[in-house]
Formats: structure tokens, sequence, C-alpha cells
């Protein structure tokens, strides 16, 4: 008897599986039916649409290999062989340095400030990037207690182009003179980093 039972349970366990089977074909079907829906609506798109980057991937390879393919323009700016005074181009990447290079241009920078008492500034500059600066570290840095987001700041500050000993100074008692080779100093600084 006890094989019989063995036997119904089998062809009940054999149907189950059947019908498992079944609907994991159906499944896979279905799936199928509606991958080729989703091509082919892709490829409709795709034959409508501009030709483009087809996938992200090989968007990306192509952007991150554009820089290295840059484009050439200095043909555009040869003079004929008579003309020997050499042109002088500034390439500018970023908005600082587009300001900086616009600054030249414009012959802004004889405007320019120079600064002869950065010690008189400093405090008021750093009181004012400490206030801007500590709320973002709170979201930045949540676990650090407030004396050591203080000290960042302080370091961030030492470096940043906002601290008045970073800029463009002078002694207090400074000529004139010496004031126009400092403003000429950095134009030729500035014109080095932008220069070819």
């Amino acid at each position: 008897m006890a094989g019989k039972k063995a036997a119904g349970e089998n062809t009940k366990k054999a149907a189950g599986n059947a019908k498992a089977r079944e609907e994991a074909e159906a499944k896979k079907a279905d799936l199928a039916r509606k991958k080729a829906e989703k091509d082919a609506l892709l490829a409709a798109e795709e034959a409508s649409a501009p030709s483009g980057p087809k996938n992200k991937k090989t968007a990306a390879k192509k952007t991150s290999a554009a820089p290295s393919r840059a484009l050439n323009l200095d043909q555009l700016d040869e003079r004929p062989p008579e003309d020997t005074k050499p042109l002088n181009a500034l390439n500018a990447t970023g908005i600082d340095n587009a300001l900086d290079a616009l600054s030249l241009t414009a012959g802004a920078s004889s405007n320019e400030k120079v600064e002869k008492h950065p010690e008189r500034r400093f405090k008021a500059a750093y009181a004012a990037y400490e206030a801007r600066r500590m709320p973002e570290l709170e979201e930045e840095m949540k676990g650090l207690r407030r004396q050591q987001r203080i000290e960042v700041v302080r370091k961030e500050f030492e470096k940043s182009p906002e601290n008045p000993f970073n800029q463009v100074r002078v002694d207090f008692d400074a000529t004139k003179e010496e004031v126009r080779e400092a403003r000429e100093k950095e134009r030729v600084k500035v014109e080095a980093r932008l220069g070819k």
C-alpha cells in the first residue's frame, strides 16, 4: 500500500510540476512579447529621432574622449608672414578664468584694487566667510563638533581667494610705481596661466 500511496503522490507532484512549467513558459512568452513590443517602439523612436549615441556607456566614452580631440582654431588666427608680431590667445575654462581673461582684454587690470592693509580687512572677511560656510559644513559634516568645524573653516579660509592676504598686495607705504609693478606682475601671472 505504501507503494500505491507514493505513486499517487508522485502523480500529483508531477501534475503540479507540469502546471508550474506551463505557468513559467507562459511568463517567458509574455516577457518575450513585451520585449519585442519595447524593441519595436525603441526602433521606431530611433528612426524618428536624429542620430546620436544609442546608450549611455558610449555617450560617456565619447564625452571623456572629447577633450583629446578638441578643435584647433589656431589656423584661423594666422597672419601673413610680413607681419611678425605674434598673436596672444587666452584659453580660459571655468568662470573664474574667463573673468580673469576678460579683465586682461578689457584693460580693467589698471583699475584693479591693490591691497595695502590686508590685516585691517582680515577679521571682517573671515567673519563673513565663517558665517556663510558654517551652515554648509553643518550639513556636510554632521559628526563634527563646533570647534572642529571652525578649524576646518579656518583652514579653508587660509587658501581662499576671499582672504585679503591671498590677494594682490603691497606695503602700506608703497609708491605709485611699486603699485603699478604689483599690478603688472599679477597681469603677467594671469597671462601665463591663461596663455598658450
